[in-house]
């Protein structure tokens, strides 16, 4: 059940955000993902995106993202997530503290941990000036 490959680019703004997280429903919907499994692939969608929209480009500076979607096999969908703006590799970013006490930690950081924690992969690569964010989600 393996479908062809659909992107599609947007402008790297927060009013964007709805058209990326319904673009990418469209796939997880084609994948037959649970609606459990949706609602996980909105947050993740929602933090990759938005950080691309804040810190991919210099104040100013319009840019896009690319989204980009497959199914490579029933169950599974993968999504990239690409823009050209300032290489920033999110996997050897500083990790979030492992601290348990609420009131000592630092806003921030916590994005990319829920990312981990709901995709079943996640890579990266820069790419004649893109950087490629790529993750899998399953059905379960």
């Amino acid at each position: 059940m393996t479908s062809a490959t659909q992107s599609q680019t947007m402008a790297a703004k927060s009013a964007s955000l709805h058209a990326a997280m319904e673009f990418v429903r469209k796939g997880a919907l084609e994948a037959k993902l649970p609606e459990a499994r949706l609602d996980e692939l909105d947050l993740v969608i929602e933090e990759v995106f938005m950080n691309v929209c804040r810190y991919a480009y210099p104040e100013g500076e319009q840019g896009t993202v690319t989204l980009t979607f497959s199914i490579p096999a029933p169950g599974e969908l993968s999504v990239e997530v690409a823009d050209q703006g300032v290489e920033f590799d999110p996997l050897t970013a500083s990790r979030a503290p492992s601290t348990l006490n609420l009131e000592s930690l630092p806003i921030g950081g916590w994005g990319l941990v829920l990312v981990k924690a709901l995709a079943s992969s996640l890579t990266y690569r820069r790419d004649s000036g893109w950087n490629r964010l790529t993750f899998r989600i399953r059905c379960g």
